[in-house]
Order: C-alpha cells, then sequence, then structure tokens
C-alpha cells in the first residue's frame, strides 16, 4: 500500500516514521541529514522530497548493509519515497571544540 500525500520537501516525519518499522530511532537532525541510533548509517533529503540518501558509517557491519538498504528501501516505497545508497561517511571529532567532521565518501 502506499500513500497517496505529497511528499514534503524535507520529510522528516515519514523518515521517522520509516526508521521506527524497521526498528531504528532518530536521534539527531541537522539541516538535510537525519542521524540513526548506533551511527551505522544516516539519511540525507535530497533536493526532490521523495529522495532520499543512504550513506554508512564506514565502521559499520558491511555484512549487513544490504539488509538495511533492502529494509529502507522497501519500506520508503510504501511512502512513496526513493531511499538510494550513495557511500559512506566517516565521522571524526574536531579538535578545536566539541563538533564532529563528517567526509562523505561516494
Amino acid at each position: 500500500m502506499t500513500s497517496n500525500e505529497p511528499i514534503p520537501f524535507r520529510p522528516l516525519g515519514i523518515l521517522k516514521t520509516i526508521l521506527e518499522t524497521i526498528g531504528c530511532e532518530v536521534t539527531h537532525c541537522y539541516e538535510d541529514l537525519v542521524f540513526v541510533e548506533h551511527n551505522a548509517f544516516l539519511l540525507r533529503m535530497e533536493a526532490k522530497g521523495e529522495e532520499v540518501s543512504l550513506l554508512f558509517n564506514t565502521e559499520s557491519d558491511v555484512d549487513k548493509r544490504d539488509e538495511i538498504e533492502e529494509l529502507l528501501n522497501n519500506a520508503g516505497k510504501t511512502h512513496n519515497l526513493v531511499i538510494s545508497c550513495s557511500g559512506t561517511y566517516q565521522m571524526t571529532p574536531n579538535e578545536t571544540d566539541v563538533t564532529i567532521n563528517i567526509e562523505f565518501k561516494a
């Protein structure tokens, strides 16, 4: 079953629902990024509301990535979202303050 509701520019509510259905929880949002508990992956909301990028932490379990991608892809389809894997990311603490640096890799 798919929803006929229009997709907002930044579908945070929809993404939160999708993540909850697969047993994950949103821990933080910053601009277009949605951070998920345990930091195995994050989601980036793209310019079109229905497009969402999935990025895996470089330290995440490689053997579980396909399963996570499939779960998110299938759950996204029920809400008219296209969730596609776009690469990886690495988080490092900033040495001068309490922020973190995120480096995206294709």
